[in-house]
């Protein structure tokens, strides 16, 4: 085998570990804790076609604060 293919694996390697750590710190920001919350409770939830993730955020922006 090529010995390139394994500095091409490491940096695939690298690659892949970075998108990773990115989608972890983007997913646990606190500013996406409250869309984050809503969705895991719209299972359980009546259908109401009037929630929704938009309405939501729209809400959460007119309330005082």
């Amino acid at each position: 085998m090529n010995p390139i293919w394994g500095h091409v694996a490491g940096v695939v390697t690298v690659l892949l570990m970075l998108i990773f750590i990115g989608i972890w710190i983007w997913a646990w920001r606190k500013r996406h804790k409250k869309v984050f919350d809503y969705m895991a409770k719209l299972p359980l939830q009546d259908d109401d076609p009037d929630a929704d993730v938009y309405t939501l955020q729209i809400r959460s922006k007119e309330e005082p604060r």
